[in-house]
């Protein structure tokens, strides 16, 4: 039996709109040394476009603000948003904040902790506000959170945070941070970790640097995008920050056990990566084409 790969008329129209939006609005920021306050000063009528062409949050269900397309209609469409680093966060489906989403809505829906959902997840999904996933640490194997050392201890109504991590993908721009750490040691860790938001202004909460890459080896702090190294000390949340129920860390849909560094979801933070070694106007790979001039 043969499958049927065509994509509807009326959606391919929407696909040649995003190339020719993309390569005319998007690419052009790339050229620009522009701080993340100046990118989202910029982006904002850009969002607003594709707000008007229905393709705003397209990775979410219509009662979260977004579209609730598929996989296949999502793969075509980060095949588009893929080529600029800025495309995904013009869409409204960037990591990690989509991913981040995701969680809060799924936690929301398990606590019913409804104050969040106005307090944070609606904020998040307008792109009034922007999250990090913080789980990755140095002295464990990178984002096995089987190994986490993080702990976030009960005292009354709050939990204290005490942990080391690093490239948390956007956790120096980010408003709040999404924490992984171990709330019960006595149990396996399949059973022992839980995710707490904390707002990044929460005292305790030190945002060390930027680690540089292979990719950028001079990386200058605050840029969107970068990779924090971030020290908790004695950071004291409500316990209502829990997301979520105690324990459940690994029990959201797209948690850390299908995740990447760079956030939780299971589609967005990866599938837009895959088109960024496509060949250049040089035609040399360009893993991630910052310096690209516009097409002409």
């Amino acid at each position: 039996m043969a499958w049927d790969f065509s994509t509807e008329p009326e959606f391919e129209e929407k696909l040649e709109w995003m190339r020719g939006f993309v390569r005319r609005e998007v690419f052009p920021l790339e050229t620009l040394d522009l701080t993340y306050d100046q990118v989202r000063v910029v982006i904002r009528p850009l969002q607003e476009q594709v707000k008007a062409q229905g393709l705003w949050a397209a990775h979410l269900p219509p009662d979260l603000g977004g579209m609730g397309f598929g996989q296949v209609k999502l793969g075509l469409m980060h095949e588009i948003l893929g080529q600029s680093p800025y495309a995904p966060v013009v869409f409204g489906n960037n990591a990690p904040d989509s991913g981040n989403a995701e969680l809060l809505a799924v936690g929301i829906e398990m606590s019913g902790r409804q104050e969040m959902r106005a307090q944070w997840l609606q904020p998040l999904l307008d792109g009034d506000l922007r999250s990090a996933f913080s789980m990755t640490e140095p002295a464990t194997a990178g984002s096995d959170p089987t190994l986490l050392k993080t702990s976030a201890v009960r005292d009354g109504d709050e939990y204290v945070i005490n942990g080391h991590k690093w490239f948390t993908s956007n956790g120096s721009v980010a408003d709040f941070l999404i924490v992984m750490a171990v709330t019960n040691p006595d149990v396996h860790p399949y059973q022992g970790s839980s995710m707490i938001l904390v707002p990044v202004g929460t005292p305790g909460v030190d945002i060390v640097r930027d680690v540089s890459t292979m990719e950028d080896p001079h990386t200058p702090y605050g840029r969107f995008g970068n990779h924090a190294e971030i020290v908790y000390r004695d950071v004291r949340v409500p316990a209502d920050n829990l997301i979520g129920h105690e324990g459940a860390g690994w029990a959201s849909p797209g948690g850390p056990s299908t995740c990447c560094a760079s956030g939780p979801s299971p589609a967005t933070p990866t599938a837009p990566c895959w088109p960024r070694s496509r060949p250049s106007r040089t035609g040399w790979p360009t893993p991630w084409p910052r310096c690209r001039p516009p097409a002409s």
